[in-house]
């Protein structure tokens, strides 16, 4: 029996095997499904007709305030109305209506995943709840099939493995070691991919932060971004998890299709440039870009230790008085644990707007519409053409550097600030 590494053991367990190989195809029972906006899918069962429930009403889930606090139109508004009615009528147990948050940070913080779980959604970000050791991939028109049966059927894929050791340099974060590991491996070197990560770094990180590896981890073509659990992983499951677990290990002679070892402790904050993610550069490369908009905020930068880094640089100054800064907790238990630390106020009196928790402006589709011409940078995952509206460009940074371009009213080095 030849080694298996932490994706290939999870896939045979699930599905019944004693191992699996890259290339095999197998069918998996699904812990959970995730989905923000399923009305398209409650369409295909008025299609088919006669579906009286999906198959578990417990292990799907929908967040209807992932990408909005409230609807921004009447349009919006009636497909909220429409799901809400469908969860009803198909038996879905845990809706998260507006205000409550980001649904990837909502599966991980509620419990609905847990290490060793297989979890699919509607959404290309799903592979975040790799941070816990869940097997976490996005699924499209299929998850219909799922919702009925509970099952899913996967490809085993090929595993990179990346290994982060060392200690950042001051100023220097989680995003900005991510951007630099998806520069590295491109936008579609990961394609078919699990992306295992690593080492002395991750496991010094949060929970939270490390989210923000295996939800990039779809920004290289991967179908799951994972880490195995630790201690720190099970006390926070321990009461958090809808159900008894037992966490996946991978094995020590496991077979990789690529090994990266990074030092980070000579990285310099890093940027993604317009127009993907994975065009990143050293952030002094584009010093001096003037922004219009700054967003702390969305799935790679509403947890709250990203809300503390960009406190640390806005605490007693001002946003740029051509600057809009906009900061957007991940969920109402992130935007509370602000509150009980004077975030809030810092940002407030920074002049930064503060909204209830969702995506952001990350999507455009409900506050923070960029005018044409204008630049916005942000903590969000996603740069693409067109995502902020006609004629305008994204950056991606750090909450540090973020928060420092909202006090310059230019792209520049955080760490003067620090």
């Amino acid at each position: 029996m030849s080694g298996q590494t932490l994706t290939e053991k999870i896939l045979a367990r699930a599905s019944g095997k004693k191992e699996v190989s890259p290339g095999e195809i197998v069918i998996a029972g699904v812990d959970a499904l995730f989905m923000h906006s399923p009305s398209y899918k409650f369409r295909h069962f008025e299609k088919i007709g006669g579906v009286k429930s999906v198959w578990d009403g417990d292990k799907v889930i929908v967040a209807a305030g992932h990408h909005m606090f409230l609807p921004s139109n009447q349009d919006y508004a009636d497909a909220v109305t429409f799901v809400r009615k469908g969860c009803k009528q198909y038996g879905i147990k845990h809706l998260y209506d507006m205000g409550t948050g980001i649904g990837h940070y909502l599966m991980v913080e509620k419990g609905h995943v847990w290490p060793g779980a297989i979890a699919v959604g509607s959404d290309s970000h799903t592979t975040a709840y790799g941070c816990i050791g869940c097997l976490a991939s996005p699924m499209n028109f299929e998850t219909t099939e799922v919702m009925l049966s509970g099952k899913a059927w996967f490809k085993v894929p090929p595993t990179i493995m990346v290994k982060l050791e060392g200690i950042t340099k001051r100023g220097v974060s989680a995003r900005d070691v991510a951007q630099h590991v998806l520069g590295i491996i491109g936008p579609d070197g990961a394609l078919w991919h699990a992306v295992e990560y690593a080492g002395s770094y991750i496991n010094r990180l949060s929970i939270q932060q490390r989210m923000i590896f295996s939800l990039l981890t779809t920004e290289m073509g991967g179908m799951c971004g994972m880490m195995e659990s630790d201690d720190l992983v099970l006390r926070f499951m321990e009461r958090r998890s809808r159900q008894a677990f037992e966490p996946v290990y991978r094995d020590s002679d496991a077979q990789y299709a690529r090994i990266l070892e990074i030092d980070v402790s000579a990285l310099e904050p890093q940027v993604a440039i317009p127009p993907q993610p994975s065009d990143t550069k050293l952030l002094a490369e584009v010093e001096g870009v003037q922004v219009q908009q700054a967003y702390v905020g969305g799935c790679t930068g509403g947890g709250i230790d990203d809300m503390r880094m960009a406190a640390e640089i806005m605490r007693g100054r001002k946003v740029d008085g051509e600057v809009r800064m906009i900061v957007v907790p991940g969920t109402r238990e992130i935007f509370d644990q602000m509150q009980s630390e004077g975030l809030v106020d810092i940002f407030a009196n920074a002049g930064a707007l503060i909204t209830p928790p969702y995506c952001g402006p990350c999507q455009m589709v409900c506050v923070g519409h960029l005018g044409g011409g204008e630049v916005m940078i942000g903590t969000h995952p996603r740069n693409l053409p067109g995502r902020a509206g006609k004629d305008t460009a994204i950056y991606l940074a750090s909450p540090y550097s973020t928060a420092a371009a909202a006090v310059a009213g230019e792209i520049t080095d955080p760490r003067k600030y620090l």
